[in-house]
Order: C-alpha cells, then sequence, then structure tokens
C-alpha cells in the first residue's frame, strides 16, 4: 500500500493466509485442529502494529489479525504523538531528563491505580522501544512541535517537564500525524514479512492444557463465511483497543457516563472479553481517556471514528467562554487540560432525584468569541446550527435553557470580577502552563465576558477511547485472578489495563506511549529475549 493512499482513506488492504494444519490438545482432551500456523499472532492493527515489528525484526513469523476492512484503528485518527520518559531523542535538542523524576511525576499521576512494577517497566523500555522502532521501520523520530510546544501536562508537579517527553515522527505535514504513524509502521512490517488479515474479526482464544496448566496456544478468527484456527507457537498479543462502543461495558465498569467517543467503531471490548473468558483478571476498568464534546454533533457524527469531533473541548478553552451546570454555576477549570476533565461532570447529588449535579453542562460564550470563530467550530459569519441557544441578554438565555437566571447572572459577575484581574479563585484557570499553551500569559485564557448576544451550546463528557482491560505484570502478560501469568497471553494498548500508567495521562501522547511500549514489552518476551 502507497502511503499516501493510506492517509487518504485507501481501500482495505487485501489478506492472504497460507493453510497448514497442525493439531493440540485442548481442555476437553480431544484433538483441536489448526488451518494456519505462525509464531505469534496479534490482534489489533493500531499500536498493535508496533509489537508485530518488533517480534517480527526478531525472526518471528507474525500474523496481525484486524475486524475492520483497513489498518490503523484508534491510532489512525490520533495525533500521532507519543509520551515516553528518559527518551533519547531529546539529547538531539540539548533537553535532559531524570528516572527518579520520570517515576515522581507517573506515580502521581497513576493515582494509585498503577503497580509500581508497570511504571518502572514502561520508564525502562520507552526509550528502547523508540529506537528499535526507528531502527526497523521508515520512521524517525524529533521532540513533538505539536502546537508549537507540547509541555507534559501538569508541568507544574514535581518531576515533570516542559519539553521533550512527547515525541513524533519527523514528517513535514498539517495537522494530527496518527495516519503517518501507522502507515510507516505498516512499511517496516511490510518490509519484516507480517501477514495482516483484515475484515478479520478474532472470537475467542484457544486453549491447550500441558501438565495440568492452561496456556493460550491458538485463536479463532472469522474470515467472511470461514472460522480459521490460528496456531500461536508464541503466544497471542491483544491489542484490539478498549471498550469505548459497548454501551454496556461502559455503564457496569466506568465511574460515571460516557456517552460519547472518538475510538474506533469496531472497539466493543473484544479483546478483553477474549481475555476474561481464559480467566484474566482486569485493571483499570473505572477510567477512560477523558474528553469534551458537543453533544449534538456527538449524536449526529459520533458513529464513526473521530466523529464526535473536536470542537466541543477547544471552543470552551477559549478566552470569551465559560462552562455552567444546569444551576447556572461553574465546576472546572475550563482551559485544564482534557485528561483531567471527564470525572468533573460526575458530582453526585444525593437529594431530589439523585442526579450528577454538572448534568447537563452547557459552554457559555460571549460575542466576541462568536466573532472569532469559537462557536460550534463555526467561522465567523457563517450560521450557527439550531442546538446554539442565543440571546441577547443572560437572562433570555437562562430562560431558554431552564436554567436560573439569577444565579447564572452571579456566576458571570463573580468570573468578570476576578477575570479582570487576571485570577481565577474559583477553578484556578490560567494558572497552569497548558491552560496557557503557546503564550504563558493567563490574560489568553481569562477575560471577562463581554457584551452579548449570548450563546450557550450543551456539552457532555466523552472520551478517546477506555484505558482500562486485561491484568498485566511488567513483562506485559495477561495476569489470572490468582496472580499467575497465563502463558501464551500478552495484552498491550487500551486492551491491557496499564493505562498512562494509572489514570491521567503524562502530556501529549500519554495513551500511544504507553501503548507502544508494551507492544514493544510483549514482542520481545514473546520472542524470548526479555523485557
Amino acid at each position: 500500500m502507497k502511503r499516501r493512499n493510506f492517509i487518504a482513506g485507501s481501500s482495505a488492504l487485501l489478506a492472504s493466509s497460507g493453510l497448514g494444519v497442525a493439531a493440540a490438545t485442548t481442555d476437553a482432551g480431544r484433538q483441536a485442529r489448526f488451518d494456519h500456523q505462525v509464531d505469534l499472532v496479534v490482534v489489533g492493527s493500531g499500536t498493535g502494529l508496533g509489537a508485530a515489528l518488533i517480534a517480527a525484526s526478531r525472526g518471528l513469523k507474525v500474523l496481525v489479525v484486524e475486524k475492520a476492512d483497513a489498518i490503523g484503528g484508534t491510532t489512525l485518527v490520533s495525533g500521532g504523538v507519543l509520551w515516553v520518559p528518559m527518551n533519547r531523542v531529546m539529547q538531539q535538542e540539548g533537553l535532559t531528563d531524570d528516572r527518579d523524576d520520570a517515576k515522581r511525576y507517573l506515580t502521581r499521576l497513576a493515582r494509585g491505580q498503577a503497580s509500581e512494577g508497570l511504571i518502572d517497566a514502561f520508564i525502562d523500555n520507552g526509550a528502547d522501544m523508540l529506537e528499535a522502532v526507528e531502527h526497523h521501520s521508515p520512521i524517525s523520530w524529533r521532540v513533538s512541535r505539536f502546537m508549537g510546544a507540547m509541555p507534559d501536562y501538569h508541568a507544574e508537579w514535581p518531576g515533570a517537564r516542559v519539553r521533550g517527553r512527547s515525541v513524533e515522527t519527523a514528517v513535514e505535514a498539517s495537522g494530527a500525524l496518527g495516519g503517518h504513524l501507522i502507515s510507516l509502521l505498516y512499511e517496516g512490517c511490510q518490509a519484516a514479512g507480517v501477514e495482516v488479515w483484515t475484515s478479520s474479526p478474532a472470537e475467542r482464544l484457544i486453549t491447550t492444557e500441558i501438565d495440568g496448566q492452561r496456556q493460550v496456544s491458538g485463536i479463532q478468527v472469522r474470515r467472511g463465511n470461514t472460522l480459521a484456527r490460528v496456531r500461536a507457537h508464541r503466544g497471542v498479543i491483544l491489542a484490539s483497543g478498549g471498550f469505548e462502543r459497548n454501551a454496556e461495558m461502559k455503564a457496569h465498569f466506568l465511574r460515571g457516563p460516557s456517552p460519547y467517543t472518538l475510538g474506533a467503531p469496531g472497539n466493543a471490548g473484544d479483546g478483553i472479553r477474549m481475555g476474561m473468558a481464559v480467566g484474566a483478571d482486569l485493571r483499570n476498568m473505572n477510567e477512560c481517556w477523558h474528553l469534551v464534546v458537543y453533544k449534538a454533533l456527538a449524536e449526529a457524527e459520533g458513529h464513526v471514528a473521530g466523529g464526535a469531533g473536536l470542537f466541543g473541548q477547544v471552543d470552551k478553552t477559549q478566552p470569551g467562554a465559560i462552562v455552567i451546570n444546569r444551576h447556572g454555576r461553574r465546576f472546572f477549570n475550563e482551559s485544564g487540560s482534557y485528561d483531567a476533565s471527564w470525572q468533573s461532570f460526575h458530582t453526585w447529588e444525593n437529594w431530589g432525584d439523585f442526579r450528577y449535579g454538572n448534568l447537563p453542562a452547557y459552554t457559555l460564550s460571549d460575542h466576541a468569541l462568536r466573532q472569532n470563530g469559537f462557536v460550534a467550530g463555526c467561522r465567523a459569519g457563517e450560521p450557527l446550527p439550531d442546538w446554539v441557544l442565543q440571546a441577547d441578554s443572560l437572562e433570555g438565555l437562562a430562560e431558554q435553557a431552564g436554567i436560573d437566571a439569577a444565579e447564572l447572572q452571579r456566576t458571570v459577575e463573580r468570573f468578570n470580577r476576578y477575570a479582570a484581574e487576571g485570577r481565577d479563585p474559583d477553578c484556578h484557570r490560567g494558572e497552569s502552563l497548558m491552560d496557557t499553551l503557546g503564550s504563558g500569559k493567563p490574560e489568553d485564557t481569562l477575560r471577562p465576558l463581554g457584551d452579548g448576544p449570548y450563546y450557550l451550546a450543551e456539552i457532555s463528557p466523552a472520551d478517546l477511547g477506555t484505558s482500562g482491560g486485561l491484568r498485566v505484570n511488567g513483562s506485559a502478560q495477561v495476569v489470572d485472578v490468582f496472580d499467575q501469568p497465563i502463558p501464551g497471553l500478552y495484552a498491550s494498548g487500551n486492551t491491557a489495563g496499564v493505562g498512562g500508567p494509572g489514570v491521567l495521562y503524562g502530556g501529549g501522547g500519554g495513551t500511544l506511549g504507553p501503548a507502544m511500549t508494551f507492544a514493544y514489552i510483549a514482542a520481545r518476551h514473546a520472542a524470548g529475549d526479555g523485557a
């Protein structure tokens, strides 16, 4: 596949397979016949391509199976940035890092939802992952230039860095680089002889019992109307994404509602459920990668990857906008990093109807912001969609939305009074480096709301994907409920319960950095050269 065709969203990759026949003893003691034999199967073609690349570079015969009709998964619509502490790419620009600082920062980010072993594994393998991927693919890394600079998202915390831990592919292109990352990984996989099956959902793991211990020996894959049983001599790596497209799993695992996602349409938790079926433990299942979206846009376009859009996230951060809840009050830092926004919506009221106090929520914008093109993603002069409420006064807007007008007026007056002084004692907007990315000036996010007309648009908590899954150890082996690795089974990315590690992002690329690192760790362990 030509790189330019792939980035343009070309047709699916043609899959091919060489059929062989093998046999293995199943749990029931009967002979199970296999249609195809490889050393390693990777389920998922997003960051899973990184695992395939590394395993193939170590001489393994690798098969990647992908549910969709084209490769890339959620990584395809990502920014293509990887957050990797202690990377050696930053040294090219005279930047330095420190392991103790990285661990101090990551431990605080984890919020108790990542073991020390996972944090150590990420720190100690990330830099090597970048170098190995660069060595075995056309990728060349550089320190990220996204938005001009990319500090750690919580740069004021001990151990953080203001630049250097976020890296990206060194290509000259506008916009996000997820497509370039996938394209270049795929080129490396092609050169290494990796076989790829698209439109081939994995349905279940095949296990073998040896000396009383069950191990994963292969996987069953549906190819059209045919079931293919694939023998995986070195194991199976589950890298098939999270459960963001599975409403039932989200309702029963996440700590609060996240009805919309930018994740790939096929990410229904398949890999997680396959792992659970063979006894895997779970971790970090109450978490996702946070985001805020316009509800109406998400309702209309959220069925496709990336369809929910970023306008809702961006518009609320601009000077001349605040976010209010259904009571007409502010409840979080509108300019704060997106990774720490989602939970703020889920304040629970244990009276009356027992509802979330911050749902529904709205972005309130003044006319100057509308003229600057930051209302519903519409340029100045373009008509606004009908889901944006408009009124000349705050009272008129409150009446339309069913919000207490007096409370809304008090909220705006209080915000304006302090914003004129360049501070926000209520939600601390403008105090973090991320709040004022690009300028460092609080006034670039803190500005009193000016004259009307005023605009009100409903926003919603959403996600880039879920970030919990199968519990893994520092070797990326899936672990069962009795703390024992399940032989032959690995997980990485959003199928694994690694997260950032844990709850929050480290910085730009905070999903892809850990995902690629644990894919690398899994591939090395499966190849028998440790991790």
